[in-house]
């Protein structure tokens, strides 16, 4: 029995080759082949076959498509496609069954003797490897995004194990026979700085010193021109090394007389990429992607470079590192490792839990990790020294929960956090801040699919909406799972302030909800001192004012609003002044509702009034409130009690 996906679909029994006309087959059988002897759930294959928007009977289709498969593969091959709770898995019963399983075992093998020194055996192995590609992997499987996911993936694995191999015949002493080559891995990845160093080995080894020169030249424009940075470490001393002609470029050891390195990294078959998968309508954030990417990419010294992004719940962090790690995986040749720390969660992530993950990601085996924290980070450490490492730490509780995760020098960080990480040293902020009226309105039509037309009643949407990315994902899915509702529906049901929250909920998007994990982390103080200038009906609050309403001393209520403003809770326009975002502040108007008194509420915005009205009558005779047309007109906007609700 053969199985093949490396190039287009494969499928021959003893009776000869088997062919899968019908898309929706050929789409069924390489799922299934992606994870052999796994089962895949019928939630997994629906969504291959029919993306997120799935037919009424979409679960009763999909298994008269298995049926059909399992009779187009005939007896012998058809009986392999088994049926397992909760959904199907294709039974492979050796490597040679099936041609991806047999590239990764002869991948593994090829590893294991690189790391006894038979670089020599490496390569041969690896080019078997690279032999069994028949062309793009599942080049005649129906593009969908899911498959184009994995058709990427499965690529990109077929040209690191292509630069593995050219590594493993560098270490034998090769040169010259891997310049063509490596040109044209280079014009498939013109930023990978690792081809460049092989490329000018190979020259060097070949007698050609002034080319291996030049193409540091080539690659250190390439670099500047199009990413803004000089190259890396590694390059720069290679470059040093041919200036000097140092000998250790040219005599190499015999590739069958390497010494055995013994430590714990069994090298892994590919470079990691854990990324999960961004949505397909990210929209706007152009300015902060370029500065991110600037970041993340520029000379990091001593040390990693750092990028942490912050901003209030739903503003949309965790999508823009995302989208910026997919843009950048390329330039990090060791891999990119993610991992969800679950800063708002009860129980956020153990680094220490986190570290082995990351050492199992990069080749360690499960025996060799330690259990100490400490142990770990030193393993995490030695494994990831000398790689190129992209490290994605989504949604931090504080600084504290990610320093054990930073990786070495030439490598990267990307952090988001709903707190500013003002502990991490050599850190560059960036605090992510509301759509723009035109990218909120984008952002809306693209979920909703409609309301391109309807200028008007989008305004008022996006209005409503704060202008903030998780709410504009809700009404715009809300109002696409409700073809009869109108743009204007959504428009008019978010207008009541008294039932906007409860409007902005679907499945498990809710902005009520992603607040309430912001709000229940704050100490007690802070809590109530978020509840009560909810309450203003202001749009900022100077220092005098939000003492008087907490009913606190300045320096002790400047501590706490400053750090409300670390917890993108409350927003500081200019120093001494501080406000609240449209939807935190009626979801501080529930919780003051449902947790002080009417009369302590009234209490508050009477003490805020009073201390308006005390610095009116210090101020210069004369000057009047900006806004206000004389003196008797301006009514501080303290003044008045804000009842649950009120619009």
């Amino acid at each position: 029995m053969i199985f093949g996906i490396l190039g287009p679909l494969l499928v021959g029994d003893s009776q000869g080759p088997r062919a899968l006309a019908a898309p929706k087959q050929r789409v069924l059988l390489a799922s299934l082949l992606l994870r052999p002897n796994r089962v895949v759930p019928v939630t997994d294959l629906l969504d291959r076959l029919w993306g997120e928007h799935h037919p009424a009977s979409a679960t009763a289709t999909l298994h008269n498509h298995i049926a059909r498969l399992r009779r187009s593969l005939g007896a012998e091959a058809g009986a392999r496609i088994r049926t397992r709770a909760p959904g199907y898995l294709v039974e492979i019963q050796s490597d040679q069954e099936l041609d991806l399983a047999c590239f990764h075992a002869l991948h593994t093998t090829a590893a294991a003797a690189a790391q006894d020194g038979d670089y020599d055996r490496a390569a041969t192995l690896l080019r078997r490897a690279l032999g069994l590609w028949r062309g793009n992997a599942l080049s005649d499987i129906p593009t969908t995004a899911t498959h184009s996911r994995d058709r990427e993936q499965l690529d990109e694995l077929r040209l690191v194990v292509w630069q593995q191999r050219i590594e493993y015949d560098l270490e034998s002493g090769a040169g010259e026979a891997l310049i063509p080559e490596l040109r044209e891995l280079l014009a498939a990845r013109p930023f990978q700085e690792s081809l460049y160093g092989q490329l000018m080995r190979a020259l060097y080894r070949s007698g050609r010193q002034a080319d291996a020169l030049g193409v540091f030249r080539e690659a250190r424009a390439a670099l500047l021109d199009e990413l803004g940075v000089e190259p890396g470490p590694s390059l720069q001393q290679l470059h040093e090394s041919l200036l000097r002609q140092d000998p250790g470029l040219v005599r190499e050891q015999p590739g069958r007389l390497r010494p055995r390195q013994s430590h714990a990294r069994a090298e892994p078959p590919r470079a990691p990429v854990q990324l999960p998968p961004g949505v397909t309508d990210f929209t706007g954030r152009q300015e902060e992607g370029a500065a991110l990417i600037a970041a993340l990419t520029a000379d990091g010294g001593h040390g990693p470079r750092i990028a942490a992004v912050s901003g209030q719940a739903g503003i949309g962090k965790t999508e823009l590192a995302l989208q910026t790690a997919w843009r950048l995986r390329r330039s990090f040749t060791g891999g990119v490792l993610f991992a969800d720390l679950r800063g708002q969660q009860s129980r956020p992530a153990d680094p220490t839990d986190v570290l082995a993950a990351f050492a199992r990601a990069l080749g360690a085996e499960g025996a060799a990790i330690p259990t100490e924290r400490e142990a770990r980070a030193t393993l995490y450490h030695s494994l990831a020294a000398g790689l190129r490492l992209l490290v994605v730490l989504d949604n931090a509780a504080d600084s504290s929960q990610v320093r054990p995760l930073l990786p070495g020098p030439g490598s990267a960080v990307l952090v988001t956090s709903r707190r500013r990480l003002t502990g991490l040293a050599g850190a560059h902020p960036f605090d992510l801040g509301l759509l723009s009226q035109t990218e909120a309105a984008e952002l809306f039509s693209k979920v909703a699919g409609r309301g391109y037309g309807e200028p008007d009643a989008v305004a008022a949407i996006t209005a409503r909406c704060g202008y903030l990315p998780l709410a504009l994902r809700i009404a715009g899915a809300r109002l696409a799972a409700r073809p009869a509702w109108s743009v204007q529906e959504i428009a008019d049901r978010l207008a009541d302030r008294r039932h906007r929250m409860d409007e902005l909920r679907a499945e498990d998007m809710d902005v009520r909800a992603s607040l309430m994990l912001s709000y229940t982390a704050l100490p007690g103080p802070n809590a109530r001192a978020f509840r009560l200038l909810a309450l203003a009906d202001a749009p900022t609050l100077p220092l005098p004012i939000a003492s008087a309403m907490l009913d606190l001393p300045q320096r002790s209520a400047e501590q706490i609003l400053e750090e409300l403003v670390d917890a993108h809770l409350l927003t500081c326009p200019r120093q001494g002044s501080y406000g609240l975002h449209d939807l935190p502040r009626l979801f501080g108007r529930e919780q003051a509702a449902a947790t002080e008194t009417a009369q302590e509420r009234l209490a508050a915005l009477r003490r805020g009034a009073r201390a308006a009205l005390a610095q009116l009558g210090r101020a210069k005779p004369g000057s009047r409130p900006r806004g206000c047309s004389s003196k008797r007109g301006y009514r501080p906007a303290v003044s008045r009690p804000v009842a649950h609700g009120e619009s």
